[in-house]
Parts: C-alpha cells; structure tokens; sequence
C-alpha cells in the first residue's frame, strides 16, 4: 500500500512538473513572430527578393511618418523597404489566407491567442483595439493583433517596424533611428495616414493597409 502511494505520489510530482513547464513554454512572442513567408524584419532587400520573387509592382510613399518603398505580390502581400537603411520594415497580410504560428489565424479565439503570444494590455488606434507585442532587444518592431473588442476574436495582423505612435517616433528620433529623422516632415495627423501614391492626394488612407 505503501509503495503503491509512493509511486503515485511521484507520478503526480511528475505530471505537475511537466504541466509546469508547459505553461512557461507557452505565450510568449519569438523571433518567428516577427516574420512573414522566410523574410524576417530587418533583413535587407535581397533576402526579400530572393525568398518572395519577382513583385506585381512597387510605389513610393510616406507610411507612418517615414518614407518607405513597398513591393506587391500576386498573393495580396505587401513587403516595404526603407530606402535610407534599405531593410525590411514593414508587412501586408492577406487575412483570407494568412495563417501565423500555431494555426494562428483569422478568427483565432482571445484564448488561443493567450496561449501562443501571452497576455497583453489592449490599446487602441484610431478607434480599432490592439493587442501590441513588441520582438524580444528589438523595441520597435511590431507584431499588432486587430482583435474584436467584444470577443477578442483575431481580424487582422501586422507586422511592421514603423512607430505605431507620435510618442514612438519620437523616441526613435531621439535614438537616432535612421528610419526617423527631423527632415521627414512628420505632424501628428500623419502618423496614422499612409500610402497615397495611388489615390487623390486630398484623401486620407487608413492605416496599414488593415481591412475592413
């Protein structure tokens, strides 16, 4: 009887400590994260051309306070390139098709969420709420989760490297980050409009390319 209550106390330490490590193993952003299709943010243009090819097409613009020039692909994604640095900055998803790490994809559940990325404080842009994990030592670069506010169901990704904010922008200005320099003409009404190179120059574009 003894042995018996031995054996499952030991079984049960173990099980615990197998649930344990699960749980540290759980919810928390990697450099994956912070990719799209082999091409991670920072990697220069090259690496972008030589994993996704040849693009539909490209077009110059400011994004988010900082000029940047974005390829467009057949599959609706969109890469963009700073021009003073030459890397990669910023992603365009389809959401249709796009499918993240863990089978994280539109539609994913406030739970299945926690459990892949981690908890993390809403915030909102424009009216439409966030959740914002920022890469492990790289402070700027961005994987941004447009969640229903009621039910914190996924509706769309973003990963990008551009500052999400006035504030940001500022601190990488301070920071002497190349993407932003006091020459960039930024004011605080277009931190959040991008992209008008194909559209009347009078208009104002939503931020991100984030559908809806």
């Amino acid at each position: 009887m003894v042995k018996i209550a031995r054996k499952l106390g030991v079984s049960i330490i173990i099980c615990l400590f197998m649930l344990s490590a699960t749980v540290l193993a759980a919810g928390k952003v990697i450099d994956e994260d912070f990719s799209c299709q082999g091409v991670m943010l920072g990697d220069s243009e090259s690496v972008l051309q030589s994993k996704w090819g040849e693009p539909l097409y490209d077009k110059t613009a400011v994004k988010q306070g900082v000029t940047i020039k974005t390829y467009v692909y057949k599959n609706g994604y969109e890469a963009s390139v700073s021009p003073k640095t030459g890397k990669v900055v910023d992603f365009v998803v389809d959401m249709e098709k796009y499918e993240a790490r863990d089978g994280v994809r539109k539609g994913a559940t406030k739970y299945w969420l926690e459990k892949v990325y981690g908890k993390q404080q809403r915030q909102y842009i424009e009216g439409n709420c966030y959740l914002i994990f920022n890469r492990p030592g790289f402070p700027h670069q961005h994987l941004m989760l447009l969640i229903d506010p009621e039910d914190g169901q996924l509706r769309e990704l973003k990963i990008t490297a551009l500052p999400v904010n006035d504030a940001e922008a500022e601190a990488m200005e301070a920071e002497g980050d190349p993407l932003l320099r006091e020459d960039e003409g930024r004011d605080n009404n277009a931190m959040l409009s991008i992209d008008t190179s194909a559209l009347p120059q009078d208009k104002e574009v939503r931020w991100g390319g984030l559908r809806r």
